[in-house]
């Protein structure tokens, strides 16, 4: 193991996530290393990544740790602890709990967990991570956005109330551009906006759709992650493999037997024909001429609505009270997401339910997004690049969630369920779409944007993290891991120099 010995450097704790992510920011702090001026703390949360962070030589880790061992075969929990912890630290421990799909609503096909086996994940992990941060005393934590799983969201919520800096890599849906936050909500970008939209006198710059519809397509790059599986016979040994081995003993895999991982596979191949069939047969291919709102479904799971609209995570209910507060002379137009595809699409229920709402259109996903954005009257949304592309196309934005944009005068954010129908009419009624806001926008953007394809690195990731996982092989994916890390080396750099900078800013 690659452990180097004590120093007098500041300490960055890494949180070495699942999929693409450890071999991400392995990237990342191998040109943060040549820095000379960070010890780094890897927490691991897979035994395959572990296995090969630990023989890596691009990184020399002061320590690593393999977070699962902190719940694994616990089974006790003491309820007046986590009350001491969520008391001490002004947690909301059950919202955090809601941010975890293995807990609730999703990728629960296995096993359902109860009040008590949750909760004894959730008192180790948080003595786990305290323990951490309070040994180490971190100057900062390097993560990806939380939401991915409870484990990130709780090391975030308890890394910021102890004020230690927590630093993550976010998409600002700016073409191939990303942004280095400190939270969730990218509050420095939004408090720009704020500082200086009253005062903003520079020369405009005019900007149209011609700004987001020349950009890079995300959905296709995000679509386009592949596993190096392509054939049939490839994903059939694939999974006689995967079944044969024992799983590694984390909650993500309870529950996960051989019979019940091939019964549930085969299940889903036929459940998710019949529901792309249902899409093709109901879901409207073609657009009326008529005034229609557009409320572009987010696809699911999705770590984004638990994190940012955590109340308003069932959709199809949230469509339901939208088509209640919307004018009587409009149409609400639900378009299915995309990438919804690659997440085995929606139950039928949930299509029916969409379709029998009387003044609901449901579009299916292969309608083009520009069209539907352009012959709106306007977008209702939870959050995300449909609003923001919608400024350039002049339209009024409504949001229920948190985006680093809503403090333009062009966006209403709902604070309140109630007040949704008089908010509705006033953003359409009194709509001034502004030039000087706009380019005052994109000015700050392009401050803040880094020239790096986040997505298209994460792809990348993919193939080195299916090569690890499926070929069990050091120098394969050494090699795999090289070429990765040259390829990107510029970006890592960039990345590297912005975080060295961040690091010298107060909390």
């Amino acid at each position: 193991m690659n452990i180097k010995n004590m120093s007098s450097k500041e300490t960055i704790i890494v949180w070495l996530d699942f999929g693409p992510y450890p071999y991400f920011y392995l990237g990342v702090i191998s040109e943060l290393s040549k820095l000379e001026k960070f010890d780094f703390i890897g927490i691991v949360t897979r035994k395959q990544d572990m296995e090969f962070i630990e023989k890596q030589k691009f990184v020399e880790f002061k320590k690593i740790f393999y977070y699962p061992d902190c719940y694994i075969k616990k089974s006790k929990f003491n309820i007046n602890n986590l009350k001491k912890i969520e008391d001490e630290f002004d947690l909301n421990i059950w919202l955090n709990i809601f941010s975890d799909r293995s807990f609730n609503k999703f990728w629960t096909d296995f096993h359902k967990f109860t009040r008590e086996e949750i909760l004894v994940i959730i008192e180790n992990s948080l003595m786990f991570f305290n323990d951490i941060l309070e040994k180490e005393k971190p100057k900062m934590v390097l993560m990806q956005t939380p939401g991915e799983n409870v484990s990130n969201v709780l090391l975030y919520e308890l890394a910021r109330k102890m004020n230690i800096k927590t630093l993550m890599p976010t998409d600002i849906h700016y073409r191939d551009h990303m942004h280095i936050c400190s939270d969730h909500k990218n509050s420095d970008i939004s408090n720009k906006i704020e500082q200086i939209k009253d005062n903003f006198d520079e020369s405009l710059e005019i900007y149209d759709k011609e700004f987001v519809t020349k950009s890079p397509s995300i959905i296709k790059a995000i679509s386009g992650f592949d596993s190096s599986i392509k054939s049939f016979s490839q994903k059939i040994n694939h999974y006689t493999k995967r079944v044969s081995n024992n799983l590694e003993p984390i909650y993500l895999n309870v529950g996960k037997t051989k019979y019940r991982l091939i019964e549930n596979r085969l299940h889903n191949i036929f459940e998710v024909k019949k529901r792309k069939q249902f899409l093709d047969n109901y879901a409207e291919k073609t657009l009326d001429n008529e005034k229609f709102l557009y409320f572009p479904l987010q696809s699911e799971p999705e770590a984004s609505i638990q994190m940012n609209t955590p109340f308003y995570t069932n959709q199809i209910n949230l469509i339901e009270t939208i088509a209640k507060a919307i004018p009587v002379d409009y149409v609400l137009y639900v378009k299915e997401h995309p990438l919804q595809e690659i997440k085995l699409w929606r139950s039928v229920d949930d299509y029916k339910k969409i379709i029998d709402i009387p003044n609901v259109r449901f579009l299916h996903p292969s309608v083009n997004a520009q069209e539907v954005l352009e012959k709106s009257q306007g977008v209702i949304s939870l959050f995300g690049a449909t609003g923001f592309e919608a400024l350039f196309y002049q339209k009024p934005v409504i949001l229920f969630g948190d985006e680093y944009y809503d403090k333009l005068s062009m966006v209403t954010k709902i604070e309140k369920i109630t007040d949704l129908s008089q908010q509705i009419r006033n953003a359409l009624n009194d709509f001034k779409f502004s030039e000087r806001e706009l380019s005052m926008f994109v000015k700050i953007l392009k401050e803040f944007a880094l020239p790096v394809p986040y997505y298209s690195i994460l792809k990348d990731g993919v193939l080195i993290s299916a090569t690890q996982r499926n070929r069990n092989d050091f120098n394969l994916t050494n090699l795999e891991f090289t070429k990765f890390i040259k390829k990107w080396e510029k970006e890592f750099i960039i990345l590297a120099k912005t975080i060295q900078t961040l690091s010298k800013d107060t909390n």
